[in-house]
């Protein structure tokens, strides 16, 4: 990044100061998530050893993963747009995945989708969600848009996909209903390890984009004509990390289903946490808060409710309600 002129000497000297309060939060969140992992990874551990510590360990990456990409590209895809009670599910991918999973269901049956391989299946995935961000904001990529047509067609796209995926599931046959209920929501215990050397290598290759930029958000974030006045262009900033922001999205979402409100949850937590809104420090806050909720919350229900439960409904509600406390904040300002 071009060096800041003497104007912005000031700000340059407040972003780069690390006060107490963030470097005990820091701290604290990864604390508690190497505590979350440790605990997940021994609690009750009987029999076969190897094999159970084999399967607790491809959960816990799998948990890790989706905590990384969710709340990194919720933060980077907050300040692109600068909002911070929108989340990356408003630009249709949640939808969409439910539309894919539903057509698939609807075509090829269970025992289709079973021979087509984990693998394949994941990267078909993948692929068309990513798809839908090259069609659909191609526009805003170039810089002939901009953020807020890119929301109003995410709504607009999502209602779509959720009214053909209505439509496809009322002409299903009942047990063809019921293998598809187990797919439209999230789950964070059924991922297989064979997918997760090719989310990694994704979600990874998402957030190298995102660290090398990590300096220019914060100059972003001051507003695109400051950041014009600064040496950044903001519209060749927004095609790299947008393109970030959609490729983790995808992966996160294909890899364990929809989690609609997790991203808003963690980033609002840290930007709460925290005293500074430097992306250097924001982002591995709230990506540490991402794994303690996750790993954590899956430990909870496993080894502590006396119920099953679902953590993707437990996250959803307290995400909703986070959520409308937001909305209601900014109508009452």
């Amino acid at each position: 990044m071009p060096k800041l002129t003497s104007s912005s000497t000031p700000l340059r000297r407040r972003a780069a100061c690390l006060t107490k309060r963030d470097v005990l939060v820091l701290a604290v969140l990864a604390a508690l998530a190497v505590t979350a992992i440790v605990l997940f990874l021994t609690i009750g551990v009987r029999g076969n050893i190897g094999y159970i510590m084999a399967r607790r360990s491809a959960a816990v990456m799998s948990l890790v993963l989706v905590a990384i990409g969710i709340a990194v590209s919720t933060v980077v895809f907050q300040t692109l747009t600068a909002n911070r009670i929108l989340t990356p599910s408003i630009m249709g991918f949640d939808s969409l995945y439910v539309l894919i999973q539903t057509v698939a269901v609807q075509i090829f049956g269970a025992a289709g989708l079973a021979g087509l391989g984990a693998v394949p299946r994941f990267l078909i995935e993948v692929g068309l969600l990513l798809l839908l961000a090259v069609i659909l904001y191609g526009r805003l990529l170039s810089g002939r848009a901009d953020v807020t047509k890119l929301l109003l067609i995410g709504v607009v796209v999502g209602m779509l996909f959720r009214g053909l995926s209505n439509f496809v599931q009322r002409v299903m046959s009942p047990d063809v209903f019921l293998v598809l209920q187990d797919r439209m929501f999230a789950s964070f215990s059924r991922v297989q390890a064979d997918l997760l050397p090719w989310a990694a290598t994704l979600v990874c290759t998402g957030l190298l984009l995102v660290l090398v930029d990590r300096r220019r958000l914060d100059v972003l974030a001051l507003g695109p004509d400051l950041a014009r006045g600064l040496g950044v262009d903001p519209d060749r900033l927004r095609v790299r990390l947008l393109a970030a922001v959609a490729l983790m999205v995808a992966v996160s979402t294909a890899l364990v289903g929809p989690v609609t409100f997790f991203g808003l949850l963690v980033a609002h937590l840290a930007y709460q946490l925290l005293s500074t809104q430097r992306h250097s420090i924001v982002l591995p806050a709230a990506s540490l808060a991402a794994v303690v909720a996750l790993v954590g919350g899956q430990l909870i229900i496993e080894h502590v409710l006396p119920f099953e439960a679902s953590l993707s409904i437990i996250i959803e509600l307290v995400g909703g309600l986070v959520f409308l406390a937001l909305i209601l904040r900014r109508s009452s300002t």
